[in-house]
């Protein structure tokens, strides 16, 4: 009997990991016997730390991005759940920049293709951003393929965040959705809240069709295990175009250790103060005067604190952007001290 997979893609913040916990909690009552797969684009794990109290093996994919760089890194791991653990579901979160068409290849690899089921691409919209990010005059053109691409091959869109969004724009919102992918069922939620089950029984929609007429039910087999080649590595590092162009490449992360306790009220104006092209942050610190560690998140203007009981993740900020002034913002964390 085959693993089914469940993909879970959407841009950074947009809802994924929210989902991806109510799923375990719903799996958990199920007694499923479930693998996580998280995928994370700097060097530090900040979301899976969260899903390890709901008793499932979560597998971390880090310092890359599964549809191109990893991607090799990907199948070989699910070759391995698959032997050793022989799971029923795979829930497969992707970073926020992955492209989902990239990530099918790697998860029909010939020595995969028999053992699993992809049951469905979910992708979570961020319906107070969306058209922000849509915009070729307000993002790269990268970032506005990935963002259209993860929308175009959903068997399924959940569009959250509509308390956060006005009714004229959430309107907007839901006519591009359906001019871009017309045929999988929307739903609209508030932190990422639907029926289970509904979500479960996704399926893969047998007239999806590609930007160019190709039916993406049928996506080739791919022919070997890749990486990004040496020459790619090299020209990356130089700034220079890789042969194989994909967001990843433009996309940089950097993570800061915290060297103790900060004050609480400098670093969420800190966090308010962040520059368009840091697109995330998220981490663990310690408040002066506080004894809980604070988990917190943050996309564009949109800062969330929370305690977070658990003391066993390290303090630490993880940044995903653009073109980020990394020595003004360790300079600008230092006045949090």
């Amino acid at each position: 009997m085959s693993t089914q997979v469940y993909l879970l893609t959407g841009y950074l913040g947009s809802g994924k990991t929210t989902l991806l916990q109510k799923m375990l909690t719903h799996l958990r009552a199920q007694d499923s016997k479930v693998v996580v797969v998280m995928n994370e684009m700097g060097e530090e794990d900040i979301d899976g730390e969260q899903l390890q109290g709901f008793g499932f093996p979560v597998k971390k994919l880090l310092d890359g991005c599964i549809c191109c760089s990893i991607r090799g890194e990907m199948t070989e791991s699910l070759k391995e759940i698959i032997t050793s653990i022989q799971p029923d579901k795979i829930l497969i979160e992707t970073t926020g920049v992955a492209d989902p068409v990239d990530v099918i290849d790697g998860l029909t690899h010939p020595e995969l293709y028999e053992s699993i089921e992809l049951k469905g691409i979910i992708t979570v919209v961020d319906a107070s951003r969306f058209s922000e990010l849509n915009s070729r005059f307000q993002s790269t053109s990268a970032l506005v393929k990935t963002i259209r691409n993860q929308v175009k091959y959903a068997d399924l869109l959940l569009v959250n965040k509509i308390d956060m969004t006005a009714d004229d724009a959430l309107e907007k919102v839901k006519r591009k959705l359906s001019e871009l992918n017309p045929h999988a069922p929307v739903h609209l939620t508030i932190q990422s809240d639907m029926d289970l089950h509904t979500l479960l029984t996704v399926t893969r929609l047998p007239d999806h069709v590609a930007a160019q007429g190709e039916a993406v039910s049928h996506v080739p087999v791919q022919k070997s295990i890749g990486r990004m080649s040496a020459v790619d590595r090299l020209k990356q590092s130089l700034g220079l175009r890789t042969s194989s162009p994909s967001l990843f490449n433009s996309i940089e992360t950097f993570s800061y250790p915290f060297a103790g306790p900060v004050d609480g009220a400098r670093f969420e104006d800190f966090l308010y103060s962040l520059p368009k092209n840091v697109y995330r942050a998220k981490g663990y610190v310690l408040f002066h005067g506080r004894e809980e560690l604070i988990s917190f998140q943050h996309t564009d203007n949109q800062v969330h604190l929370f305690p977070f009981e658990n003391h066993g993740p390290k303090m630490v900020a993880v940044f995903i952007g653009e073109g980020m002034n990394r020595d003004k913002m360790i300079a600008d964390l230092e006045k949090c001290y």
